[in-house]
């Protein structure tokens, strides 16, 4: 990609990582993961590009439109397999405390940014924040509180050099209202608060709180679901899609754009063969295009290279002040 072009980073449901020209809409395949694993998370320091996915942590240098020299980490025991992991996850999930279905599941490790020198990774099954060093060792577990429901379906971290935020897709614990939990820089929780429904991608830009809320099958049939989906600043939802036809997991922004990406609506066993979506807005919340991209599944995480605001404070430098 030519130098001084706006690029757009994004993660597949295919296993790959591919790099969007957003002016031209062209994309070049930089990674495929060898087990064509779904990729969730992007970031990057300078040429080094981190990946993360259900089960694993990845880097590499991007070099030529390629990643090369790829590390892949699997930083976690394997949890028990078979028949009696399905029994354990189900006698403990019908007690209503998912906590304990952890040693029985892979954290499904989900959106994650860089702040100084750490990965902040969102490990949604164990219901985790995972700080990685950029060798990626783990080197810390933050546990949300525990509760009797107390299955958030953690999405992403959020650092705006004071405070770091957690998005909870389900803030009491089942679907429907979505919200953020709120930490000092020493994870001493100061704030939790239902905010729109089914929340991903929390991120504080300006002041504003801006968030996609969703609506899955888990919530179809809930009468007090607004059964709407699309971006919200605080609590207005600013700009909708058809979540009959999509579904949005992350978005990025920049001084002039707003990228919103996602997939067609599939099974989740069918998401690696959907359509990745990318909806590109200006800063007034109006669209200016919708690009539908077949063959790589639907899209999963996203990253402006440069400027990006729903992805921290500083980007991939200085440490949380």
């Amino acid at each position: 990609m030519q130098q001084g072009r706006k690029a757009l980073l994004v993660t597949t449901e295919s296993g790959k990582l591919i790099q969007l020209d957003v002016a031209s809409r062209q994309f070049d395949v930089l990674f495929q993961h060898p087990d064509r694993e779904s990729v969730f998370g992007v970031t990057y320091d300078e040429d080094q590009i981190f990946l993360c996915g259900a089960t694993f942590l990845a880097s590499g240098r991007l070099r030529e439109n390629r990643l090369q020299d790829v590390r892949i980490r699997t930083p976690f025991p394997s949890p028990l397999r078979g028949q009696a992991r399905q029994m354990m996850r189900w006698f403990w999930t019908a007690l209503g405390a998912h906590s304990r279905v952890i040693p029985y599941d892979k954290p499904g490790l989900h959106q994650m940014n860089l702040y100084g020198s750490s990965l902040y990774i969102a490990a949604t099954t164990w219901n985790e924040v995972w700080v990685a060093d950029l060798d990626l060792n783990v080197q810390r577990r933050i546990p949300l509180q525990p509760h009797l429901l107390d299955y958030f379906h953690l999405n992403n971290v959020f650092c705006d050099g004071k405070h770091y935020y957690v998005c909870l897709n389900r803030y009491a614990g089942r679907p429907g209202h979505g919200g953020y939990a709120k930490f000092d820089l020493e994870w001493n929780e100061l704030e939790r608060r239902a905010l729109g429904w089914e929340s991903h991608a929390f991120s504080v830009i300006e002041n504003r709180l801006f968030h996609l809320s969703c609506l899955s099958w888990r919530s179809r049939a809930q009468t007090a679901h607004p059964h709407q989906a699309g971006l919200m600043m605080e609590e207005q939802l600013v700009f909708a899609y058809d979540p009959n036809e999509f579904f949005c997991k992350d978005f990025s922004m920049d001084d002039e754009h707003i990228m919103i990406v996602g997939g067609t609506t599939a099974e989740r066993g069918q998401r690696s063969s959907a359509s990745g979506v990318v909806f590109i807005l200006n800063r007034r919340f109006e669209l200016l295009s919708k690009e539908i991209i077949s063959g790589l599944g639907g899209f999963n995480g996203c990253r402006l290279m440069g400027c990006d605001y729903s992805k921290g404070y500083a980007g991939s430098a200085g440490e949380p002040t």
